[in-house]
């Protein structure tokens, strides 16, 4: 349904009208949706936080040849009848957000129990898979949050960059495993 950029990929040519909301999420981020003022189509996207992206509305760019999706956000709303590859990445980020007050609590354990019980429901959830890594680092668990985290991996390369400045995997820093999963 859309597409990011970088804002130097981008060019944006003729006339749109401007919607700006605050995120229902925790983050509670300033959303900037640009409309077309002829039909009223959202046309692209951007936020206040993140000058650098723009999402462009895929159906903008009417070419049947546009590569397919990557990711689902917010999979668990997605309708039954639209079916997807098995290769794309699906989103399912209020699964953990019940979750992480356990984790802020420091609550590791039971963070980690419990969302592993989810796992059964989103088996190819990378940000559960990695949530359940840190939780089991952070308590002592060493060789599930390994093999968590390098699940996680297999299915999201980009959180090989984010686990390897994560504080919460500290405790696994010295473990040879860690190091070939995390370099």
């Amino acid at each position: 349904m859309q597409a990011g950029f970088n804002k130097d990929q981008v060019q944006i040519g003729g006339r749109f009208n401007d919607y700006s909301r605050i995120s229902d999420e925790a983050d509670r981020k300033e959303h900037v949706l640009h409309f077309c003022p002829e039909c009223g189509s959202q046309v692209f996207s951007t936020e206040p936080t993140e000058p650098d992206l723009i999402v462009v509305s895929i159906g903008s760019f009417a070419d049947p040849t546009f590569p397919p999706p990557t990711e689902s956000s917010y999979d668990s709303r997605r309708h039954p009848w639209i079916q997807l590859p098995d290769t794309v990445e699906r989103h399912v980020p209020e699964v953990w957000q019940e979750l992480h007050p356990l984790y802020e609590a420091g609550a590791y354990e039971e963070a980690a129990a419990r969302a592993r019980e989810l796992l059964e429901a989103y088996p190819r959830n990378a940000r559960l898979l990695y949530n359940i890594a840190c939780c089991e680092s952070l308590a002592g668990r060493k060789e599930d949050a390994i093999e968590h985290l390098r699940l996680a991996l297999e299915i999201a390369e980009p959180l090989r960059e984010f686990a390897a400045g994560d504080s919460d995997f500290d405790p696994l820093r010295g473990d040879p495993e860690f190091q070939k999963l995390v370099p």
